[in-house]
């Protein structure tokens, strides 16, 4: 008689219920390989540019926790943290994660933070590229801050309860910069500038996102300076 392949054979498990072990086995390796190698290369970087490593610093995200995403889901922590200081600003660059949901509908999500600490405080101020959904919320009456420069309301969103402070900030060559920059989620406020995206970010792309940054700082005109100056 035939045995269904469904059933046991000699008290060994079914063929594809070893491969299934085998497949998840080989993912968990293969994640783990890949997060030293991570760590490896961010350490390196570190090092390469006079910063301090730390791989698992826990809850140092909770310091920011009115910024997005900080303020999301559950089972929140950072990783892999980079800190140092570059001429006038402190850096800080790390992973983090948290998540959303619980059971079937449990999902955890990767963020890439790169931030600054300056030495201007600065109002609430969040740029990000305009999606679709903004363009239909603006129809309905729930529409950002607009600029004189119609490219730079077409493709930036920008929110902030301080308006007379975002049109000081957000000039013409600071628009300038920004259109011409790289995409990127921006949030800004007090000491902060920040830069988030929705995956973690590679140990070569960190050199340019500090480039990024340092370029809109530097644009911050004198006269905030001199106002806003950081005590």
């Amino acid at each position: 008689m035939t045995i269904p392949l469904a059933f046991e054979l000699d008290g060994l498990p079914h063929p594809a219920i070893i491969l299934v072990v085998l497949v998840g086995l080989f993912i968990a390796i293969a994640s783990v390989l890949s997060n030293i190698k991570r760590q490896k290369e961010l350490s390196a970087f570190a090092m390469q540019s006079g910063f301090a490593f730390s791989p698992d610093p826990g809850d140092h995200h909770e310091q920011y926790e009115s910024f997005d995403p900080f303020d999301r889901g559950h089972s929140r922590r950072s990783s892999n943290l980079i800190h140092g200081r570059r001429g006038p600003i402190d850096w800080e660059m790390f992973d983090y994660k948290y998540t959303t949901g619980s059971g079937k509908n449990r999902q955890t999500h990767h963020c890439g933070v790169v931030l600054a600490k300056i030495d201007v405080v600065l109002s609430r101020i969040q740029i990000r590229p305009e999606g679709f959904f903004d363009k239909l919320a603006g129809l309905v009456g729930f529409d950002d801050i607009d600029f004189e420069s119609e490219e730079f309301s077409r493709r930036f969103h920008v929110s902030s309860d301080d308006r007379k402070f975002t049109y000081d900030l957000i000039h013409p060559k600071m628009m300038e910069y920004l259109l011409a920059a790289p995409a990127a989620n921006w949030q800004l406020g007090g000491r902060i500038v920040m830069i988030t995206r929705s995956r973690r970010y590679k140990a070569l792309e960190l050199p340019s996102l500090m480039a990024l940054i340092e370029g809109l700082v530097e644009r911050i005109p004198q006269y905030v300076r001199q106002d806003r100056g950081a005590t």
